[in-house]
């Protein structure tokens, strides 16, 4: 009868319906309350702005991976449909505000009310050996505390109980219940896997050690972090940023395979990396003319690595908001997009632009807040760009102005994170000059391979004006110029022979023909064009240095 009832209940919670927005707001909501009751067992003392950014986000993402692999290990073990794995693991979720409450009552109980200090486990490798066999150590006063433990048991039995009652299989409910601790455990001492993996000791790391790979005061971008708490928390949430976009991929393709799939032959390699390589001419500038210092260290390089997923993730969001203006021009011209082959809808692809440029603008803003800033002018300009009323794309000259204004953004974004006062002080008014002319009189070539779409929609761009063939030779003289001009921008003429020497193949590229046919197609150009570009980039590079 017991079995039945409880068999029974959790039929009924698992089959109950729960749209998406609902499952985001109640786990975004529980995170708060944990969080503010966390705040409310340290007396809320007052504390910094990146206190609380970095103190909400860290918790949030450390239980949305812990979320991800649970309900993944129901899905695979229990054999539960995912809908009622994540319903399920979501009522249970409730446990999470359980711990600092548990660590007051006993603190207050037994302690005399000293607080009990809740982060990671930081150990040498026998020493985490020995946590792992101990239920995370013999220390519960601080690291993974008596609360802690208390809710990872409660989770490890549930998790065996939802099994066995879905399966009928005893082996199945041990089964969970390891992984289960294994995940926990993972994440509870990933900090010391990390030292252990990065720093020079490796598998000899010490447990004082993993404390100054974690917790020492550091500079990431010239963002100087000096208490130990802030150099925990935003350490490891750049981390989990990185393992949460992972995951989030992994999750999506093994539910939502055909749509992830249409969406990511949506990305565009060369327009991906043109964005990553403007934010790094904007951080190349900062260094060479900015008094930027960039110390390479394991989370400075991550905090590159994630600026440029931002950089991409926010491009994204652009590119969705101009496919569903551009639906028409598209069927003609791009017949694979998503919208054209309808594997999503139009509402669903609006909310994934929304999410992109919202996503983009919280990881800029977790390694730079002023640079969200410029970030934020991207979007609004690439918005007034795509988009009715304006829809500034059907204008030549204005479109491919207001285009270069939102790439000068990116190049903006990168000196303000690389340079010592975060801002555009000490910013080169002659360079910003010169990669705003470039752009606007060079970027026309994109609009290559739209000509018979945007002729069909009264998009005026440069090709549909003059036609291929006059339009290919505007372009081809806009990029001449703009190489010639960077020897006068930077009046070194040690740069005189390559500047000549990319104009004139990407001259060639673009008008060169055989049997009275262009030698290259647009896609093809494109592609050339922007890796001789990149070439000399990297020899101007050289010569200013």
């Amino acid at each position: 009868m017991k079995t039945s009832k409880i068999s029974f209940f959790l039929n009924q919670a698992a089959q109950k319906k729960i749209s998406i927005y609902h499952i985001i707001t109640t786990f975004l909501a529980i995170i708060s309350v944990r969080f503010c009751i966390e705040l409310w067992a340290t007396s809320f003392t007052s504390h910094d702005t990146s206190f609380y950014f970095f103190g909400f986000l860290h918790t949030t993402l450390f239980f949305y991976i812990i979320t991800i692999c649970c309900v993944w290990l129901l899905v695979r073990i229990a054999d539960l449909p995912i809908t009622h794995a994540l319903t399920l693991f979501l009522y249970g979720f409730l446990l999470v505000i359980f711990p600092p409450i548990i660590d007051y009552i006993i603190s207050t109980s037994f302690y005399n009310g000293t607080q009990f200090l809740s982060y990671y486990l930081f150990d040498s490798l026998p020493g985490l050996w020995h946590s792992f066999l101990t239920f995370f150590g013999d220390h519960p006063r601080d690291g993974i505390t008596y609360g802690t433990r208390t809710i990872i048991i409660l989770t490890i039995f549930a998790m065996s109980t939802i099994t066995y009652y879905s399966t009928k299989k005893i082996s199945r409910a041990f089964l969970i219940a390891f992984c289960t601790y294994i995940v926990f455990f993972f994440f509870s001492a990933l900090p010391s896997f990390l030292a252990a993996l990065v720093t020079d000791t490796h598998v000899t790391i010490a447990k004082h050690s993993v404390a100054s790979f974690i917790a020492s005061p550091t500079n990431i971008l010239n963002n100087p972090i000096t208490h130990p708490f802030n150099a925990i928390v935003t350490k490891m949430t750049l981390v989990y940023i990185l393992i949460a976009l992972i995951l989030t991929i992994i999750a999506l393709y093994k539910t939502q395979k055909v749509r992830l799939l249409s969406l990511l032959k949506n990305v565009r390699p060369i327009q991906s990396l043109y964005h990553i390589g403007l934010v790094s001419v904007g951080m190349g500038t900062a260094v060479i003319f900015g008094n930027g210092v960039f110390i390479p260290n394991f989370f400075s390089l991550l905090a590159i690595l994630i600026i440029y997923c931002a950089v991409i993730i926010g491009w994204y969001g652009t590119v969705v908001f101009n496919d569903i203006v551009d639906i028409e021009i598209d069927k003609i011209t791009n017949p694979t997009r998503p919208l054209v082959l309808k594997t999503i809808s139009v509402r669903s692809y609006g909310h994934i632009g929304v999410a992109c440029t919202l996503l983009s603008l919280l990881l800029v803003a977790c390694i730079n807040y002023h640079a969200t800033i410029a970030l934020i002018f991207y979007h609004a300009l690439s918005f007034l760009y795509n988009t009715p009323p304006l829809h500034l794309k059907r204008f030549p000259l204005i479109a491919t102005f207001t285009a270069s204004l939102a790439s000068f953004c990116l190049v903006i974004m990168g000196y303000i994170m690389i340079t010592d006062t975060h801002s555009l002080q000490h910013f080169p008014p002659h360079i910003a000059i010169l990669l705003i002319t470039a752009y606007t009189i060079s970027l026309p070539i994109k609009d290559l391979k739209d000509i018979e779409g945007d002729k069909k929609n009264r998009v005026y761009t440069i090709p549909v004006i003059f036609g291929e063939k006059i339009g290919r030779l505007l372009i081809a003289c806009g990029i001449f110029i703009s190489f010639t001009l960077s020897i006068f921008t930077f009046n070194n003429l040690s740069l005189l022979w390559p500047a000549l020497l990319a104009g004139t193949l990407c001259f060639w590229t673009l008008i060169g023909t055989r049997q009275k046919k262009f030698i290259f197609d647009p896609y093809t150009s494109v592609g050339i064009v922007f890796v001789i570009v990149s070439l000399f980039a990297l020899i101007l590079t050289i010569s200013l240095l």
